[in-house]
């Protein structure tokens, strides 16, 4: 419903919106997997330790994001966009000029220690000062590609996604094989990757503020904020629970341990790009179906659907582990494969967080969201606290995936009474029974791929099998839809 109680008419054809999914995934397969691609030079010219930066310096930059943007760059900007319909441009140029605000605030908090922050992210000042002008710029490119994604205008995105992501990889490779003999070759490889994307990122900001041409806007700013105060919290939670173990692993272990570990999940997070796409195209169809009856039963067939196609391509890769880990890295990555089933079926859970999650900040309780992530966040520090001088780097995996799962089960069930309450239904936004069948399904295929792993044929063959049930089930799944 919009402000004047009228409900808005969609019409934009749905092969505009098929058209638009296929493009960004497409777009985003291909530029964060083309990093993953580069992975095996990186490997084979960098040491473990060197990795270990590189890998530090994006779990910092992924943690602080969230504080230096003020999460304005999260789900509450599709919010914005519905509500403000009439009056995008001013919107965006406006919460990107808070969005530089609070990033030069940042900015200012680092200058008066630097040498203390340094200590403490483990980084060089120069990689530091690095991230700083990604808080400054990055948003800008978010928002423009979150509106591209609403409005279902995906050429140019395409475009610029693909093309920067070529350019950053290229450039990245050449700087590494020009600084190793340096011993710095860490700094080369995020200097020459971040310059390409800040460039585009700079282009961007000076369109949004040109077109839009309203900078202090206080409706907006206290809009976004309402939404995105609370999401601050939920984000920094979030990229805690994703990124702790390395930042904890360098505090207990090193930077070396850093290396192995980072390199190794970000084979089993391969299938977190997918999901990303995945959720991003599926939040509009959300919110556009949540409100009827016949638009949930759609809401509750395709939701299932995508979360059992998810789960199997996770498995997959669990599956798959030595022969990928043997062609990205060489044998002193072999040991810690055992971490990679944990790991993947982690990232499954978030997925499932992620779908009750869209429910929640459409009903604009982006709170409760905000109050699940701190619990999970919380506990997924206490157990890294607990194992990792116990068992070693490798436990952080372990801790990732009980973390989660216990995330997912408040917000599933935070969502489900809240929805309930909301719209004075029993009817569910998704099969709840389903998600967790699949949910359980997916953590015990994936803790079988571990005693599979010094059995190659019985892999195999076990892989060919789920390949061959997830055909079965997509067949017949997509039939019933």
């Amino acid at each position: 419903m919009t402000k004047h109680g009228k409900r808005h008419i969609w019409n934009i054809h749905p092969s505009a919106g098929a058209k638009s999914a296929v493009a960004y995934t497409f777009a985003s397969l291909f530029s964060k997997g083309l990093a993953f691609v580069t992975v095996p030079i990186f490997t084979r010219i960098m040491s473990t330790s060197e990795m270990g930066t590189v890998n530090l310096y994006n779990s910092w930059q992924a943690i602080l994001t969230v504080i230096a943007t003020l999460s304005l760059t999260y789900g509450g900007y599709m919010v914005a966009l519905k509500e403000y319909e009439h009056e995008r441009d001013r919107y965006e140029s406006s919460v990107l000029t808070l969005t530089t605000f609070s990033s030069l605030v940042f900015f200012a908090v680092y200058s008066v220690a630097p040498d203390f922050w340094s200590r403490i992210l483990g980084l060089d000042k120069s990689l530091i000062l690095l991230m700083l002008v990604g808080f400054l710029l990055l948003p800008a490119t978010e928002f423009w590609l979150a509106r591209q994604r609403y409005e279902y205008k995906y050429k140019a995105a395409t475009l610029v996604t693909i093309g920067s992501a070529i350019l950053a990889s290229a450039l990245s490779v050449l700087a590494v094989l020009y600084m190793r003999e340096s011993g710095r070759t860490a700094e080369g490889r995020l200097f020459a990757n971040y310059a390409v994307l800040y460039v585009v990122a700079l282009v961007l900001w000076i369109y949004i503020m040109v077109r839009g041409r309203k900078f202090i806007v206080m409706r907006y700013w206290k809009f976004s904020l309402a939404l995105s105060v609370p999401l601050i919290a939920n984000q920094f939670a979030t990229q805690i629970l994703n990124n702790s173990g390395r930042v904890m692993i360098g505090w207990f272990v090193d930077n070396s341990a850093v290396g192995i570990y980072g390199t190794l999940s970000s084979v089993s997070t391969v299938s977190a790009i997918v999901w990303s796409a995945i959720n991003s195209s599926f939040i509009p169809f959300l919110y556009r179906n949540i409100d009827d009856s016949e638009g949930k039963k759609r809401v509750r067939s395709l939701s299932s659907f995508l979360l059992l196609s998810y789960a199997a391509m996770c498995v997959l890769i669990t599956f798959l582990a030595p022969e990928v880990v043997k062609i990205i890295a060489t044998d002193e990555y072999m040991a810690a494969i055992y971490i990679m089933p944990p790991i993947s079926a982690a990232i499954f859970q978030n997925a499932i967080s992620n779908m009750y999650s869209n429910v929640l900040l459409y009903h604009k309780k982006s709170s409760y969201i905000m109050i699940a992530s701190i619990c999970g966040a919380v506990l997924n520090i206490v157990l890294n606290a607990i194992l990792i001088p116990l068992f070693g780097y490798q436990a952080a995996a372990y801790s990732m995936l009980i973390a989660f799962v216990f995330l997912s089960y408040v917000q599933m069930r935070i969502s489900r009474k809240l929805h309930f309450t909301i719209t004075k239904t029993r009817e569910t936004v998704y099969d709840d029974k389903i998600i967790i069948a699949i949910q359980w399904l997916m953590i015990v295929l994936s803790a079988i791929a571990i005693p599979l792993y010094r059995f190659t044929v019985a892999r195999y063959v076990a892989a060919f099998v789920l390949m061959v049930a997830s055909l079965f089930f997509y067949m017949r799944i997509r039939k019933s839809i």
